[in-house]
Formats: C-alpha cells, structure tokens, sequence
C-alpha cells in the first residue's frame, strides 16, 4: 500500500512539473504514451487509429488527440500545456484545409415574384426563423453570404423594421464553398432583449481541441450568440461568448415561464447533442446539458454511433424530442444515398424538472447513448425493415397523443410515414395525421393530385386554408383555398379560390405564423427558382412586400 501511494506521488510531482514549465517533444509525448496505454486495456480505439494506414500519420495523431480529449478530461492539462501559444500548424504538420469551391455571388437571377421583403438568398432553401413579442413579428434568416439578418413586422400596422445584419458569420467567406449550416435561430427574452445564434459548422482549427466532442473540429465556421444592445430593437446587437463555437445546427424554445432552451450538436458529425438553458430573467446561457454521447462500435472502432435529433416544444413545460441513429466513421467516409441515417426515436423533456422520460414515463439516464436508445426510447426499427430514416420530427395526434414521424427510404420509394404508441407498444407504417382523404380541385373543379403543403387558417370553422400545390408543366403555386360542405365524415374537400403565384420550374416552402392559441395567422414563404430564391410575409389575406 506504501508503495503504491509513493508512485502515486511521484507521479503527482512529475505531471506538476510538466504542467508548470515549458516541456519538449519528448516529454509530452511520453505522458501521451503513458496514457493511451492505460486505456487502451477497455478502448480499442487506439489501437484501431493507430494501426490505420488510410490517412498519413499526422491526419491520425489529430484524430487520435481530439478523440482522447472528448473522452477522456484527463488529457486537458497535458495536451494544453504543451500546445499554449502554439499555432495548429505549429502542432500538426498538416496541409490547408480545402474550403472549396469558393462561392461566387450569382449573377444571373432568373425573374421571381417581387413581392418579397429579403435580399437575395444563398444556399438551401429555408423559411427563416420567427417569435412574437407585443403584436411584432420578428423574423432572423440566413442572408447575403450566409450572415444572419432580422426583420421586424407590425402585425396590426402592416409595417416593416429592416432586416438588419445582426452579425458576421465565418462560412460561405473568402475561399470556402457554400455552407448553410449555421441558419439562425431568434428568441426574445422576458427584458425585451433580442437573441440570435447563427454560423456553427465546427468551429476553426486554431480554435484548438473541443472539450465536448470525440470528432475533429471543421474549419466551418463558429457559432456566435448575439444579443440586440436595447429590448426591442433589432439595429444593433453584440455578441455573447457563452456558447461552444464548435456547434452545429440550431434549434430552441421558450418556455411559459420564460426559460429559454436552445439545442445543438456540440460539433462536426460524431458529436453529442447538448442543450443549453437560459434562466427567466438572464441573458446568458448556462453551462451545457449532454443529451446524447457517441459510441465506438466494438468490432470495428473506427465506426462511431451517434444521433440527429429533432426537439419540439409541445406544451408550456414539455419539449419532446424524436432523434434517428447516424452510423458515421473515423475516416468521413458517408454513403450520399442515405448517409447511413437508422430508424427513430422518442423521448421528452420536462422543463420543470429538466428529466427525461420515455413514452412509457420511465426516467432517462444521461447521456443518451445506442445502447440506451434502443432499450428505451426506440419508436421504428428501420434497420430490421431495411429501410433508412433520413429524417424524424415529433407529432401530436388527432386525439393528442404523442407520436413520431420518419421519412423512410428503400430502393425506388421515399415517404413519410408514422410511428404510434398504442396498447403499450410502438406501432409504425401510419400515415401522418391529416394526409389521407383529402381532396383539393382548382378553380373549375378539376382534382389537384400533387398538393405539397396545405396550412388551415385561423377561424372557428377552419373553412380556408393556405396551399402550395403542383400543376401541370412543373409550375408551383401559393393559394388559399375554401373549405367545401360535405356531407362525407371521410373526406374533406378544399377548392382554390385565389392563386397568389404561379411560379414555373420553381420550389416553395411555407411555415406558418402562430398566436398563443396555436392558430396560423400569417406565414413565411420560401420561393427559389435557380438562383433567386427570396422570403416572403402573409399576413391577413395580402402579401406584405417590403
């Protein structure tokens, strides 16, 4: 027992004389060394980088660096001390990264309706992010060169604020491609204040090793959270460094009691996902929540289990969260078919307590891993129907239970389906709520088989809805439509009575505008035809240009 908490000591000492001086190569490399060997008796994933030959070496000591950083905090203190003040390619003898192809701002903007109120945007199509305060409409999407601007819009004026730039993104600059990633999301908090996050891919690689993450940061991008300097008003914000620069994607929810829960993968593809939680009253964002954690796969360690998830907020105090299975590796290599994308998941969060439940209410454990998915969470097998799920978000049924919606895909078929938890077990193959038995004619009568999105509107008697539809040669179009009397409880028939646009060889997307009462009042149109593709407001029965 003397003995071993005399090498204990030694140890102690010689880690603090590292840690407290200016070290070589060597010395580093031999605490590195010392402790790859001590885990590598329970992780095979040393030897599994190590004895890779895909990559040069160098490409393997960063993976294998970062890996060990994620996984195990111990190696902070050595891996920091030898690399403070150092450049990454002080660190690594790695070439530039390839960012291309550069982005060119297009020039040749085929004719859309003018009745929008953004500049040009770039990248894949999105309607924006929105939220209401005191009958105003804020609306934040990704703009010109990726950067995120904010709109204001009087509800009961029909006037327009900006947008405004409300900060500097990283991607789609200089050399690097087209990035879309980083689309903001915007939240007001219970002071007034304006919060936008915007511009995640990764982060940089002189932003160093991320703390969260067994994957390798991206030269993508950071994620910024800025905040609007006076309540209200979106012309001037600054930024809030609270959050990991290292995260993708965005999504969040506020709550009734004015907590505010924003959620993200902590990095690039084999991250876990966190939520962070600003507190009623705050501007600032706690420390972060690990949701999900990665897993290396035993008989191959370069594989590496993680999730997407899809959280929705769908009550004052619950936020529900369906997530899919990514099957990812090592070595970036994705199948573009299906990106290696596996069935569905549920889970909810109540934000009174800040636990997670399944569907049958049994408390979750964090974080979530495979293993602990597929034992209780799991919703559809899609790897038993051999099929993949490129895409989950949660449901609530006609007669308000929860559920879960998949896009499954199989050789020469994809489409949404629906996961339902009935008598204790979950059932999937459904068709999603309110898809079957409806029938939708033009003008003068003829049937409409190719509607894309139909929206009902706000009105007791939910007599008119907002419908994009396909009609012949490729046209899409924007219309609101009439609800027919119909004496058949099976179907429910819709007329068009007022085509807005008609847009060849074009794409749309809406998203509708909600008071407290659920009710869609306005909505938030995408149109993209080659390279124009702008936004657009409707709002009680007109379209608002800017």
């Amino acid at each position: 027992m003397y003995k071993l908490q005399l090498t204990i000591c030694l140890i102690t000492l010689c880690l603090h004389s590292f840690l407290s001086a200016s070290t070589s190569d060597n010395e580093f490399f031999e605490l590195r060394k010392a402790l790859i060997i001590k885990h590598s008796h329970t992780d095979p994933t040393f030897d599994a980088m190590m004895s890779e030959t895909s990559f040069n070496r160098e490409y393997w000591r960063l993976r294998l660096d970062q890996y060990m950083y994620g996984q195990y905090p111990e190696y902070h203190p050595i891996y920091d001390t030898f690399t403070q003040g150092k450049s990454f390619t002080e660190i690594y003898n790695l070439p530039k990264e390839n960012l291309g192809p550069k982005f060119e701002v297009p020039t040749n903007l085929p004719e859309i309706p003018k009745s929008y109120f953004t500049e040009n945007i770039h990248g894949n199509s999105h309607t924006g992010d929105h939220t209401i305060a005191d009958d105003k409409l804020y609306i934040a999407y990704q703009g010109h060169l990726t950067d995120p601007y904010v709109a204001k819009y009087d509800l009961k004026n029909n006037t327009w604020n900006g947008p405004y730039k409300a900060g500097t993104s990283d991607l789609t600059k200089g050399d690097r491609k087209l990035d879309s990633h980083g689309r903001p999301i915007i939240e007001i908090d219970s002071k007034g204040h304006i919060h936008v996050i915007f511009g995640g891919h990764g982060g940089e690689r002189e932003d160093g090793l991320n703390p969260l993450s067994v994957d390798t940061p991206h030269a993508g991008g950071r994620m910024k959270h800025v905040v609007s300097v006076r309540p209200h008003d979106p012309t001037e914000f600054v930024e809030v460094f609270d959050i990991t620069p290292f995260a993708s994607y965005t999504k969040s929810h506020k709550m009734a009691n004015g907590d505010i829960y924003f959620f993200t993968r902590a990095g690039t593809h084999k991250s876990p996902w966190i939520y962070y939680k600003m507190e009623n009253g705050s501007q600032r964002f706690g420390k972060p929540v690990i949701i999900t954690w990665p897993t290396v796969q035993k008989n191959d360690p370069i594989l590496v289990d993680t999730f997407y998830i899809n959280p929705e907020k769908v009550s004052d105090t619950e936020i529900v969260i369906s997530s899919l299975w990514h099957a990812c590796n090592f070595k970036e290599e994705h199948d573009r078919t299906h990106y290696n994308r596996l069935n569905a998941y549920y889970m909810r969060l109540d934000t009174n307590t800040d636990r997670f439940y399944n569907i049958e209410g049994k408390k979750l454990p964090l974080p979530i891993t495979l293993a602990s998915a597929n034992e209780y969470t799991l919703a559809y097998d899609s790897e038993k129907a051999n099929e993949t799920s490129f895409g989950t978000r949660p449901l609530i049924r006609e007669n308000g239970d929860y559920a879960v919606a998949y896009e499954a895909r199989g050789e020469g078929y994809r489409e949404w389906r629906m996961a339902k938890y009935d008598d204790g077990k979950w059932r999937h193959g459904h068709p999603l709520p309110n898809t079957l038995n409806t029938i939708l004619l033009d003008q003068t009568g003829n049937e409409i088989k190719a509607i894309h999105t139909l929206l009902n509107l706000k009105d007791n008697n939910q007599s008119a809805a907002l419908v994009l539809f396909k009609s012949a040669n490729n046209t899409f179009n924007f219309a609101r439509a009439k609800r027919l009397d119909n004496s058949n409880k099976l179907t429910t028939q819709w007329q068009i009575d007022q085509v807005y646009f008609s847009v060849p060889s074009a794409t749309m997307q809406m998203r509708p505008v909600n008071n407290k009462e659920g009710e869609t009042t306005a909505v938030i149109l995408n149109i993209r035809k080659g390279a124009s593709q702008r936004l657009y407001l409707w709002h009680d029965g007109k379209l608002r240009a800017k």
